[in-house]
């Protein structure tokens, strides 16, 4: 009898219990905080702020690297004069701004068409697990000796972009040549400028028309041509100046500014 009065009891107390727990998780209110658990809380948080794009990286102070692919315009020879060219310019202009970030490779060569800056890609290009690429193409495949269809041009221009942006962690800009002192040439090389502009759009890159803003201070008087070309086709100590001032507001405002 006392057994079974006790049993009784412990069967009450239980159902209290029960009773008197719900009403107060009920009063519990769960909210976004609440339902993640510290850790994970706390690596949300992290994963947020980790920056993602180069202007990010940049603000951080976290180190990049920025390889510029190109013809005999980048390439570090281009001035016979041993003046420092635009690439020489911009690292320098980056170590002033952002002292001890940016890695600069310049990966211009001599009579490189994009087919020849195709074949680069993995040792000269993806080899330095860049942040930010800058391609400058179409001055060799315009008017070179190979005289490359645009449609063979903009083939290999799109390969070589999506091989670069596959990993997801590389930018790129396209920037486009200088006009040269022929205006026979600069129709020669117009598709290719419009082809260079479309591949910018289709694949989401930065694009930088070089070709238009100098073509528009030439056309304005605003600047003489001549003074800044050393020969037909390519800048000479001037005109690498004139570039990298382009390039560097170009960078600074629409590229790293956003």
């Amino acid at each position: 009898m006392m057994l079974n009065k006790f049993i009784y009891i412990l069967i009450i107390s239980l159902i209290l219990v029960i009773i008197i727990g719900e009403t107060n998780f009920g009063n519990i209110e769960i909210t976004e905080e609440t339902a993640l658990l510290p850790e994970t809380s706390g690596a949300q948080a992290v994963a947020a702020e980790e920056p993602v794009t180069f202007a990010e990286k940049l603000a951080a102070g976290d180190s990049v690297t920025i390889v510029f692919l190109g013809d005999y315009v980048t390439s570090p020879d281009s001035l016979p004069d041993g003046n420092p060219n635009h690439v020489a310019l911009l690292e320098k202009w980056f170590e002033s701004n952002y002292p001890d970030q940016a890695t600069i490779v310049n990966a211009g060569m001599n009579a490189n068409t994009v087919s020849h800056m195709k074949q680069r890609i993995g040792s000269d290009v993806l080899n330095h697990s860049p942040d930010l690429v800058v391609i400058s193409a179409g001055l060799n495949d315009a008017l070179g000796g190979w005289r490359i269809p645009v449609e063979e041009y903009a083939k290999n221009y799109g390969v070589m972009l999506e091989e670069i942006t596959a990993s997801g962690d590389t930018e790129v800009l396209i920037r486009t040549p200088n006009p040269t002192t022929s205006v026979g040439d600069n129709r020669e090389m117009m598709p290719y400028m419009k082809a260079s502009e479309a591949l910018a759009a289709a694949n989401n890159v930065h694009f930088f028309d070089f070709y238009q803003v100098m073509a528009a201070e030439i056309h304005s008087d605003a600047i003489s041509q001549t003074a800044l070309m050393q020969n037909s086709l390519y800048p000479n100590t001037k005109g690498q100046a004139y570039l990298f001032d382009k390039l560097k507001v170009y960078m600074a405002t629409e590229l790293i500014g956003k």
